[in-house]
């Protein structure tokens, strides 16, 4: 079985992403970027920078999609 050490929620909407980045039970911080490559490329960065050992392996990704958003070309 695999073990976390971060909880990163992602609130997706056509125009931003909102990222909220919890360890140990507690949030670490939350982070608006914009929906398009520059923006997660800008998230990233903030993260290593909040949180210098996160990376694909201990980290789980959640997020849900809204109908009308789930169906638009972004």
């Amino acid at each position: 079985m695999e073990t976390f050490t971060l909880f990163i929620g992602i609130d997706i909407s056509k125009a931003t992403l909102d990222w909220a980045v919890v360890v140990a039970n507690k949030l670490l911080f939350h982070y608006q970027s914009l929906n398009d490559q520059k923006g997660i490329e800008s998230y990233v960065k903030h993260l290593k920078q909040q949180y210098p050992e996160a990376s694909f392996d201990n980290s789980l990704f959640c997020m849900e999609h809204t109908a009308q958003a789930a169906l638009w070309n972004i």
